[in-house]
């Protein structure tokens, strides 16, 4: 097997700089778990920046005077290698020593391809208290019992995402002032329109919109549903992965019913279920519960669905409604959890919470609120003994009052406000 070209550092002591592209914010982050025994493991989304990430961490340690020899680097995207054979190889043809003698950096991408990953990875490990492994997977890789069991205490785990909205303004070089929004206000509805359309994948900032449907069903969707997920799971029905794409695309945050689901598709209600599961696990969908205040409760009750990001549904179903997309949008940028829907018809689109508190945030765009909109905040707002809730709109800006309860209306492309509002800070 050729390691050579994997680790081109060996021969020159430099990782090549189109190799490298633009350091983000989590790069600041992992600074302090360098040192620290524990492996680290970077989760996301294919073509989120993983591989760039360790490059980029690669080119700083060598920087500071690690030996280029003692910085190991393997993909095991489409390499069907032995974690094993590769350290044997390693140790006989560049350290010319045992791995165990010395400080060495051990990088490995797609760990997840790897077979028994977690069991090799735990015994490299805990055999070689000198070295520093550092992982990354395009899979929620963590989500699995075992995994955790057995990794338990062994790593930290960093979730590597496409941009943020205030990362692509950077990567686009827009200089926005965020607390005079109304100032940017046609910026920032370009530019939201450009962040929705590429979803923060840093390939996708220049591309038409041919390309970026190319870009994400070919490059992206597909690989994923028809290779690596078959590949991880020994999938019969890749196309059914398509398919519960295609149903969540068209309509993002639809009910998730399983029986009724499997039986539109034709398929058993289990089968349907895991399918969805091996599509979370590729971190495309996002889950979110009925609140209640009970946690199995939640769990219990029916569940909506969205894709992970904007520009997957975009790419399947470019003639989505605006203000679904903004619908997806907020949940996705909040990290949502939660929605409501009671017995009585009652819905509230995100029930954010923090610090045991929630915020029921309605997403309403449309060109006039009426009371209706509100009325559902305010009952929520009274039946949990809370004070505020948060109305994202088109254009309206004002706050409604009953009492001592405040509904604030914000538009969508104030988006620092509402962000601010949602973590609990005043402007």
């Amino acid at each position: 097997m050729d390691l050579y070209n994997f680790n081109p550092w060996w021969k020159d002591g430099k990782v090549p700089s189109e190799l490298l592209g633009k350091k983000r914010k989590i790069f600041s982050e992992i600074n302090g778990y360098l040192n620290k025994r524990q492996m680290l493991l970077f989760t996301g989304l294919r073509r989120a920046g993983k591989t760039t990430l360790m490059y980029q961490i690669i080119d700083d340690l060598l920087k500071k005077g690690s030996r280029p020899y003692d910085i190991f680097y393997f993909s095991f995207d489409e390499m069907k290698y032995d974690l094993e054979d590769l350290i044997k190889q390693y140790e006989i043809e560049v350290l010319r020593e045992d791995i165990c003698k010395k400080n060495v950096f051990i990088f490995l991408d797609e760990i997840q391809k790897l077979k028994d990953w977690a069991s090799k990875v735990k015994l490299l490990y805990d055999m070689n208290p000198r070295t520093k492994i550092f992982l990354s997977g395009s899979a929620q890789v963590t989500i699995w019992k075992e995994t955790r069991e057995s990794l338990a205490g062994r790593f930290f785990d960093f979730v590597m995402k496409p941009l943020d909205f205030d990362e692509y303004l950077e990567f686009k070089g827009s200089e926005i002032d965020t607390i005079r929004e109304k100032i940017f206000e046609k910026d920032i509805k370009r530019h939201l329109t450009g962040f929705l359309r590429t979803g923060g994948f840093i390939e996708a900032l220049e591309f038409d919109e041919p390309m970026l449907r190319k870009y994400f069903k070919e490059s992206l969707l597909q690989r994923v549903i028809f290779i690596d997920i078959p590949q991880t799971f020994k999938l019969d029905l890749p196309e059914l992965l398509h398919k519960l794409l295609m149903i969540t695309a068209s309509r993002p945050g639809f009910y998730l019913d399983y029986k009724n689901l499997g039986n539109d598709l034709k398929i058993d209600q289990r089968t349907t279920s895991n399918y969805i599961s091996y599509l979370e696990y590729a971190l495309f969908l996002q889950k979110l519960y009925n609140y209640s205040r009970n946690l199995l409760t939640s769990e219990k009750k029916v569940k909506r669905l969205y894709l992970s990001n904007t520009a997957f549904t975009l790419a399947l179903n470019p003639e989505v409604d605006f203000s679904l997309i903004l619908e997806q949008f907020f949940v996705n940028s909040l990290e949502a959890q939660f929605f409501l829907k009671t017995p009585q018809k009652e819905e509230i689109d995100i029930i954010h919470t923090r610090d045991r508190q929630a915020l029921p945030i309605e997403i309403k765009i449309k060109g006039k609120i009426d009371k209706e909109d509100i009325k559902i905040l305010f009952k929520f707002l009274e039946r949990n003994k809370l004070q505020r809730a948060l109305l994202v709109t088109l254009d309206t800006e004002t706050a409604y009052r009953k009492e001592k309860l405040t509904v604030e209306a914000i538009p969508y492309w104030k988006y620092w406000s509402i962000m601010k509002r949602v973590h609990g800070k005043e402007i």
